[in-house]
């Protein structure tokens, strides 16, 4: 029993160690100067995000269905498998059908992980006594995430300067190493008990469902945190053509990620602090108005320093406020189901994505500016229709 004990304790770091090493994302400061290299255009680099959504989709709740019923850990191992043999693809990915099967592979593999990471740290605090420190854990868990993209893709823009096919190859093999390191890792974690209910075969889906119509704050909290995040995500898909468009440098490219990773990387460690010295609701609420400025300010210059650091601040808004956001839907989900009620709110996202990203992927093609006007507009959504309010919060 102490050895569990010890083995659970041991958890938090052991996933920190899964997603670092899965997270380093060498790639990314250039990726989509990559996927152009190999012959795709704006609109179908931003329609390979509507693949992931639709696989997520229809993975997200038998993964975790499984999750509950069989265990995280598996899961966890077989999303990190998924995600080696996707990065492995990438060698020889090239037109836009090859890119649809690594997306395919790559978003079934993000499925069975996420979801059962959040659960399975969870659930590891609660079986040891430890759940009011989720808030504190969820940050550090979300910092590891940030650290590697602290110098990752700053080396990978380094390495990628040319933007050489061979550059990219040196890239993906980085990042393939990191995901095999990742599998080894997860292989430790002790899987955390499930409480189940006696006597009574659930419909885990139909009860994650009951529970997000049964308590309407959860889901104000779930869609306040999907479309900020969706805000900043449909600039992030194109946000390297549009700094490359007016003459920015590869290599700073590479510090767009050092910039906001590390800031991230900062404010996730030190979240309850950040969160204690601004006060939850502020904490809640200027990422949001920073993020709209964001997009007004790039939309109406062409200054290098000012599209640089609206670029960074919107990355950064998009997840900063994830480990409050997480520790106050957990706390209002019961374990036996968790996985499941966590992946139903994920399949609420991938729905609400599918029509997003169809008009988004059109208007890139037509003009890449339009693609900022649907991020304005998705970061005034929350502010006039899906405010938090203080007497909402549970931890």
């Amino acid at each position: 029993m102490e050895q569990r004990i010890k083995g659970l304790k041991l958890n938090k770091r052991l996933m920190f160690g899964t997603r670092f090493f899965i997270e380093l994302k060498t790639l990314n400061a250039v990726i989509q100067l990559f996927y152009l290299s190999r012959g795709l255009d704006l609109g179908q680099i931003i329609y390979l995000s509507l693949v992931w959504t639709v696989t997520s989709f229809l993975c997200d709740v038998p993964s975790s269905f499984l999750a509950d019923k069989f265990g995280r850990k598996k899961l966890i191992i077989a999303g990190i498998f998924l995600t080696s043999l996707s990065t492995f693809l990438l060698f020889f990915a090239t037109g836009f059908p090859y890119f649809v099967l690594t997306y395919i592979i790559g978003a079934a593999g993000y499925s069975f992980f996420m979801g059962a990471d959040h659960a399975i740290l969870y659930d590891s605090l609660k079986e040891v006594g430890d759940e009011n420190g989720a808030n504190r854990v969820a940050g550090k868990y979300f910092s590891s995430a940030s650290l590697p993209k602290v110098i990752m893709p700053f080396v990978g823009s380094f390495i990628a300067k040319s933007l050489l096919p061979s550059q990219f190859l040196i890239l993906i093999a980085i990042d393939l190493v990191g995901t095999i390191i990742s599998l080894i890792v997860a292989s430790f974690i002790t899987e955390p008990k499930i409480k189940k209910r006696q006597n009574q075969k659930s419909n885990l889906l139909r009860e994650g469902l009951k529970l997000i119509q049964s308590d309407k704050i959860l889901l104000k909290f779930a869609l306040n945190k999907i479309i900020i995040f969706q805000a900043a995500f449909v600039y992030w898909r194109v946000y390297q053509v549009l700094l490359k468009n007016v003459n920015m440098p590869t290599v700073y490219l590479g510090l767009v990620y050092t910039f906001f990773q590390g800031i991230l990387f900062l404010m996730f460690w030190n979240t309850e602090k950040v969160q204690n010295k601004l006060g939850k609701m502020n904490f809640i609420l200027l990422p949001q108005l920073l993020g709209l400025f964001a997009i007004i300010a790039s939309l109406l210059t062409s200054n290098l320093i000012i599209l640089f650091s609206a670029c960074v601040l919107l990355l950064i808004v998009g997840t900063i406020r994830d480990p409050l956001f997480l520790a106050q839907m957990q706390a209002r989900i019961p374990s036996f189901n968790r996985a499941t009620a966590t992946s139903t709110l994920n399949t609420i996202k991938n729905i609400s994505d599918i029509p997003l990203l169809i008009i988004v992927g059109y208007l890139a093609n037509v003009n890449i500016n339009y693609v900022l006007i649907v991020s304005g507009i998705l970061f005034l959504i929350p502010l006039l229709f899906l405010r938090i309010k203080r007497e909402e919060l549970v931890v």
